[in-house]
């Protein structure tokens, strides 16, 4: 049986999902870039919404686009991003351009009247998210919805972890969060352009604003992340012995403390190998290597019972999401309760008791079950509320505002900083405020 549910949600998922009648009113889609990420995002997950229709695509490459149209059935070809927003027709647009261009096309599509959905990072930096998010464009009554894609936040596999650490028993609260993601070296050609510090590349711009997002999540907007440690691992040098484009971490580790004592670490890395082998290290090191992804929640020990030099009964409470970012494919939510029996200093006994939690879905009895099926992926979640913000529907409450994009931004500039290493460089484009 579960067998069969994995086979049902993976083909729904990524092979063939049920594809309901459009509805007249349905939002028309234009993609800017011909990316390797919009099938994912938005060309699969429109097919199961029958409101979303991806209508056009443009790219700096005509015939690129053209053949990106035919592979992925998109009707309309535009010549030039702006032609796709000069489309009346167009009703919102998918970002996924490089990120250095993020900045400049959101605007863009926001002054020419459409929704946009936003690749991450939102921005190059936090410059450009303050002068972004808070543009009057953006803020302005009846302004278009403009949302920054962290799927994986819609998912309710995710929500369900954040209800678990947000409702620990014993009157704890969490102290301390980590959170990783790995790609395995071989993954990215080298000149990739996440390996480009003049399109806003990078490892923390990529996949390491992953973990960076996650453990803000888990400790609340009310929470500053303040870098006490980053570090990164550059490019390999060129056959020359030169050092390529300096200011690309290809991977980054880093940790935080809050102004209330709470802690927090990430690690990404977007060439990762070197796992273990019986291979010698030499050639160990340039093999690729793979990690879950993974975000962990723990609590400070709580006393349950017992005082002064008596038997005093701790408990501490751990809990984990394992791949948050494909849970429909697999994920687990393990939620261990470490209990310790100490005698002063001396520890007598200690013992882990274990849950082990799924959820594809909303749980039984809510109204969003209802709606979600459990072979959504977070991309076809995130597609529904972004629908839903633009009917101004109430949807399942779960949303990304612009605050939360800036301070995300912000946190990405200090880590680069605390590492040594620059923030992403600002454009010069601007609009009028007028």
């Amino acid at each position: 049986m579960l067998f069969f549910d994995f086979v049902k949600r993976a083909y729904y998922a990524a092979v063939s999902p049920p594809t309901p009648t459009k509805r007249d009113d349905a939002i028309r889609i234009g993609l800017l870039g011909a990316s390797t990420i919009a099938p994912l995002a938005v060309i699969t997950p429109a097919k199961s919404h029958p409101e979303v229709i991806v209508a056009a695509v443009a790219a700096r490459d005509r015939e690129r686009a053209r053949q990106y149209a035919k592979k992925h059935s998109i009707p309309i070809v535009h010549n030039t991003y702006q032609d796709l927003l000069d489309d009346p027709a167009i009703d919102a647009v998918y970002i996924a351009l490089p990120n250095s261009l993020h900045y400049e096309w959101a605007l863009r599509s926001i002054q020419a009247g459409k929704h946009v959905l936003l690749e991450k990072p939102s921005c190059s930096n936090a410059e450009e998210a303050r002068k972004l998010f808070r543009h009057p464009l953006v803020t302005g009554p009846n302004a278009p919805v403009l949302l920054e894609a962290f799927h994986y936040q819609f998912h309710p596999a995710w929500q369900a972890f954040l209800y678990h650490v947000n409702h620990l028993p014993w009157g704890a609260t969490v102290d301390h969060v980590y959170s990783q993601q790995y790609l395995p070296k071989g993954y990215l050609n080298k000149d990739d352009i996440r390996f480009k510090y003049g399109l806003s590349g990078g490892c923390l711009m990529d996949l390491a604003t992953y973990p960076l997002s996650c453990v803000r999540q888990v400790l609340g907007r009310g929470e500053h992340l303040n870098p006490i440690e980053a570090m990164h691992r550059p490019l390999p040098v060129a056959s020359d012995g030169s050092q390529v484009e300096p200011q690309i971490d290809v991977a980054i580790k880093a940790t935080y403390a809050t102004d209330s004592d709470k802690t927090a670490e990430i690690r990404g890395d977007l060439l990762y190998g070197g796992g273990p082998s019986i291979l010698p290290a030499s050639w160990s090191h340039s093999l690729p290597s793979f990690k879950w992804p993974m975000t962990e929640a723990r609590s400070g020990e709580i006393l349950l019972s017992g005082q002064g030099n008596e038997e005093r009964h701790f408990v501490q409470r751990k809990v984990t999401l394992w791949n948050h970012l494909i849970p429909t494919v697999y994920h687990r939510i393990d939620i261990c309760d470490k209990h310790t029996i100490r005698r002063g200093e001396e520890i007598v006994k200690t013992w882990d008791v274990m849950e082990h939690l799924k959820a594809y879905n909303w749980p039984a009895g809510d109204v969003r079950a209802q709606t979600y099926q459990e072979w959504w992926t977070t991309w076809r979640c995130q597609l529904e509320e972004f629908v839903n913000r633009i009917k101004g529907r109430a949807g399942s409450g779960v949303w990304i505002d612009g605050e939360e994009s800036i301070a995300q931004m912000e946190a990405i500039d200090e880590t680069y900083i605390q590492a040594g290493l620059n923030a992403r460089p600002t454009s010069a484009f601007e609009i009028a405020t007028e």
